[in-house]
């Protein structure tokens, strides 16, 4: 899915903008998560292999744990959500994506929150939500990706409902009715946008600046649903991106105009 190495480049932007000594930790908790994602998605070394790296991975940024105080619990989370990946290629509920989602996209938005400094209930709040829109919003968008590996990471309770094959999907041949579906899961994504909102308007202004990198990715996605909601979910012909200038803008409105 790429999740973390997306994050990573959409975040950049943000990320310069943080006092140097916590833009630099950032980065080294992102190139962490994008060594571990690329070892599960592209690296060509057998799974027990793979497993042995993940099992490892965290003595790479121990002195990063240590140094800002982050909460080992979430990082074995976000190991687990990899582990995952190695292991689940289907998803029968939403509860049970739930969890991995929260593992892969929830719990590194905490981490990203106690690296940016910020912390307090409602920032709590904010990033889990926020992850879990994020998270939604590239499942999404890489429907065509995951299924060229055999992944589905759309509910198959949802697949039921909306009358939509796993055939369909894997071939790239959606039927008209994959369309009710899409959308149907952009809907999710947006109710996890909109709680996210919800902390953010009752986030002190300090933590709210301390937690710009974050809104920003959030505008990011945000605009990225937009795309795919205006074209139908043109998600197995075109593939979904936000330009630079865009971003561009789009932080400028995050850090001056919000």
């Amino acid at each position: 899915m790429n999740f973390f190495s997306l994050v990573k480049s959409n975040l950049a932007i943000a990320l310069y903008l943080l006092p140097r000594g916590r833009r630099k930790d950032a980065f080294l908790f992102y190139d962490f998560c994008h060594r571990i994602d690329e070892c599960v998605d592209h690296s060509s070394l057998p799974q027990e292999e793979k497993e042995i790296f993940l099992k490892t991975s965290l003595k790479s940024v121990e002195e990063l744990i240590q140094r800002r105080k982050l909460d080992r619990h979430l990082l074995d989370e976000i190991i687990h959500g990899m582990q995952m990946d190695l292991r689940i290629n289907r998803y029968a509920t939403f509860e049970e994506l739930h969890l991995y989602a929260w593992r892969v996209a929830s719990a590194v938005g905490l981490v990203s929150a106690q690296l940016f400094g910020a912390k307090g209930a409602t920032v709590q709040s904010y990033a889990e939500n926020l992850g879990m829109g994020l998270q939604l919003t590239n499942i999404l968008r890489d429907v065509a990706e995951d299924a060229a590996q055999n992944r589905i990471y759309l509910p198959l309770e949802d697949l039921t409902r909306f009358n939509v094959t796993e055939e369909e999907i894997l071939r790239g041949f959606p039927s008209p009715q994959a369309t009710h579906l899409f959308h149907y899961e952009a809907e999710r994504a947006l109710s996890y946008f909109a709680k996210a909102d919800l902390a953010w308007e009752k986030m002190p202004l300090s933590q709210r600046h301390t937690m710009g990198p974050a809104r920003l990715m959030e505008a990011i996605y945000r605009t990225l649903l937009e795309k795919m909601q205006r074209d139908r979910y043109d998600i197995f012909y075109q593939h979904y991106r936000v330009s630079l200038l865009k971003k561009l803008c789009l932080a400028s409105q995050v850090y001056f105009f919000s």
